[in-house]
């Protein structure tokens, strides 16, 4: 593996060894825009006949990479072939969830490549990107949509494939909320998991359970100061 690239603190963030069953796989958080020029994507990371992969271009890795907040963690084997991945970024301006500001953080995706399936690459991409106190003033979600998900390529029902994430992404402090923002309704295995951050506070997530359904945040009130009386 070229150490040069995955050791770089101006294009890497930082690096492990991850020893699986596929053989030794550099994790690499925080990566920078001019990493990916020097990598390329596995094949198992494409089109296929009932699925295709969320990101299949690195033009799109460099793309979330440059946006405020916008987190890229690879799984990269030797040379310098990308087997899994890991983004994210604050909501679109045209999400519902962007009406709550920098408090928002969405995990965009996780991926692994078909030919590296049950190597637990899953686990660590999340685990990577997820193990930075930026998180604590986060509420950090995702939005498990089924029309993207590998099912064939799995094995699994979409019941099933819900499941795998529930328990995925529950390793690493998310758990289920009820919504009834438009896609999340559309099918009924979509799901959408959240982790709150420590240090956020309970106004502030209240004001996210009154947006999950649709209810536009309430502006705090300054308080009221009396007038005084005549004497």
């Amino acid at each position: 593996m070229k150490a040069s690239l995955i050791t770089n603190s101006d294009l890497v963030g930082r690096t492990e060894i991850a020893e699986t069953n596929c053989g030794p796989i550099a994790i690499c958080g925080t990566c920078r825009p001019a990493l990916f020029r020097n990598l390329q994507v596995d094949q198992g990371l494409g089109h296929f006949s009932h699925y295709s992969s969320i990101i299949q271009r690195l033009e799109d890795f460099e793309t979330i990479a440059l946006l405020p907040g916008g987190r890229v963690t690879l799984g990269i084997e030797d040379p310098n072939i990308i087997v899994g991945y890991c983004v994210g970024s604050y909501p679109d301006s045209t999400d519902r969830w962007a009406a709550l500001g920098d408090l928002m953080y969405e995990l965009a995706a996780v991926e692994v490549s078909r030919n590296y399936r049950g190597c637990k690459l899953g686990e660590k991409l999340l685990g990577t990107t997820m193990n930075d106190d930026f998180f604590e003033d986060k509420i950090a979600y995702m939005c498990g949509y089924s029309w993207h998900w590998d099912l064939e390529g799995k094995g699994m029902s979409a019941a099933q494939y819900r499941s795998m994430m529930k328990h995925l992404y529950g390793k690493f402090g998310f758990r289920e909320v009820y919504t009834n923002e438009p896609n999340i309704t559309l099918r009924a295995e979509n799901i959408m998991m959240i982790r709150v951050g420590l240090r956020v506070t309970p106004e502030d997530q209240m004001k996210f359970r009154h947006l999950r359904f649709g209810m536009k945040p309430i502006a705090d009130k300054k308080p009221t100061i009396p007038a005084a009386a005549n004497t």
